[in-house]
């Protein structure tokens, strides 16, 4: 990626496994990592480190609260057009289709992609790149 060499992605996941894999999958893919296990960590370290883009837990607090962080990032000028990939067990948990209107879950997730956990290492990496040359592409227009 020569537009962002080492980007900086923050990962949150209130499962401190999950992110520590999470964080060692994309630290080997050469992205810059930081890392959050809730919504109010995850604001802090955001306002401080400022992301290039985000991998969030849907379901955090048994809530979904990685929804809800998406949308306040969102909600930040510097981070409007950030990719932000999720990532959830509720389809394996729950049942919850997300495949049958994808771009409606995006939506409401305020995401540009999602994952059943675990996701794909090479999936992740390879989707976050693209989104992140897609940004680069349309703030170059």
């Amino acid at each position: 990626m020569s537009s962002l060499p080492r980007p900086k992605v923050l990962v949150v996941d209130d499962d401190p496994d999950v992110l520590e894999q999470q964080r060692l999958v994309l630290a080997a893919a050469g992205f810059e990592v930081v890392a959050a296990g809730g919504i109010d960590e995850a604001l802090q370290v955001a306002d401080g480190e400022v992301p290039d883009c985000f991998v969030l837990d849907l379901m955090m607090e048994h809530t979904d609260s990685g929804a809800r962080l998406a949308r306040a990032l969102r909600r930040d000028p510097r981070f409007a057009d950030a990719p932000i990939v999720m990532l959830t067990s509720v389809v394996r948990d729950v049942g919850f289709e997300f495949d049958r209107n994808p771009r409606e879950v995006l939506d409401w997730m305020k995401a540009d992609a999602w994952f059943d956990k675990p996701a794909s290492p090479t999936q992740l990496v390879s989707t976050l790149r693209q989104l992140l040359e897609q940004r680069a592409r349309r703030r170059d227009q």
